[in-house]
């Protein structure tokens, strides 16, 4: 039967959704650095088992004055939780001097209790400490139920992973400081807005200017009474002097320069023996009958320009394709 499938969907602002403080995620944070930092230790001490053929490993780190196992692989090891005895045995001697010991046989090696290694089946035994700025914070160890289990090349590759460990550890370290302070500033962060908010100035209400507005608005109309509206005084059109000094043609209306009564034409006509006829009459004036005699001239006449226009153009055309070829 698969399990049953969860909604997770949520609106934001429901009041049902939780909500998590500074706090909270904090912690939140913190467990999660934990786990992360118990997994890299699970997966050094199964390492370190699979690689020197051990019958158990174990990675154990002080916490405060005890030594606890953090990470456990294989049967000889001790389980998860379990306090690591270091005022005594090999592991005991080890943190005294910093060094790595190994133990090939544990029935002759008075280092090791013996009572405790035949319950367990350890017949070999060696350990690592973990030394930070001349400081042991932790062990590697290694059981084997046999004798003389563990080589040289056994304890290069167990100070390896011991280094391993030792660089999670710091990070771990590290995260939780950074955590912190990210923690202390965001208090801070916090206490700042709340004082910044009682610092500012209260709003100011807006009935002054309603008060101002009303003031205004109940001054009396009779001062705008009083003063009486400017009206715009007539301006004359302005003439120019030029203008002043043109006349009219009396027989045409053709406009004539001053001292003239009448035009070119119609004095041309005058002396002629003809009656010039005024512009009222519906004829044209004299200077305008050439183009009413071109209009009577037909089609070809009026484009007379264009027609030798477009020969042109044909000609050079036909020039320019003999010269190419």
């Amino acid at each position: 039967m698969p399990p049953p499938v969860l909604n997770t969907t949520h609106e934001p602002d429901s009041p049902q959704s939780p909500r998590l403080s500074a706090d909270d995620s904090g912690k939140s944070l913190t467990e999660m650095a934990q786990r992360d930092l118990e997994a890299a230790l699970q997966l050094l001490a199964e390492r370190a088992q699979y690689i020197t053929g051990a019958s158990g490993a174990a990675i154990a780190l002080l916490e405060e004055s005890e030594m606890i196992c953090r990470a456990s692989a294989g049967p000889s090891a001790p389980e998860l939780g379990a306090e690591v005895q270091v005022k005594s045995g090999l592991t005991g001697e080890s943190v005294r001097t910093r060094q790595v010991l190994r133990c090939d046989d544990a029935e002759t090696d008075t280092r090791v209790n013996r009572e405790s290694c035949r319950v367990l089946g350890i017949k070999s035994v060696m350990v690592v400490p973990l030394v930070r700025e001349q400081e042991v914070i932790g062990v590697f160890e290694l059981f084997a139920d046999r004798a003389n289990a563990f080589e040289e090349r056994d304890v290069t590759a167990l100070e390896r992973l011991a280094e391993m460990v030792q660089t999670g550890v710091e990070h771990a370290e590290a995260a939780k400081r950074a955590l912190q302070e990210i923690a202390a500033k965001n208090e801070q962060a916090v206490a700042e807005q709340k004082e910044q908010k009682q610092s500012e100035p209260a709003p100011v209400s807006a009935e002054p200017e309603k008060s101002v507005v009303a003031a205004v608005a109940s001054v009396p109309e009779t001062k705008a009474q009083e003063t009486p509206a400017l009206k715009p005084e007539p301006t004359e059109p302005v003439r120019t002097p030029v203008l002043d000094k043109i006349r009219k043609c009396e027989a045409c209306g053709f406009p004539v320069s001053e001292g003239r009564t009448l035009c070119l034409d119609c004095e041309a006509t005058r002396f002629s023996g003809d009656s010039p006829a005024p512009l009222a009459g519906g004829q044209a004036p004299a200077f305008l009958a050439k183009f009413e005699n071109r209009k009577e001239q037909g089609w070809l006449g009026s484009h007379i320009y264009t027609i030798g226009t477009v020969l042109i153009i044909v000609l050079t055309v036909v020039l320019i394709v003999l010269r190419l070829r």
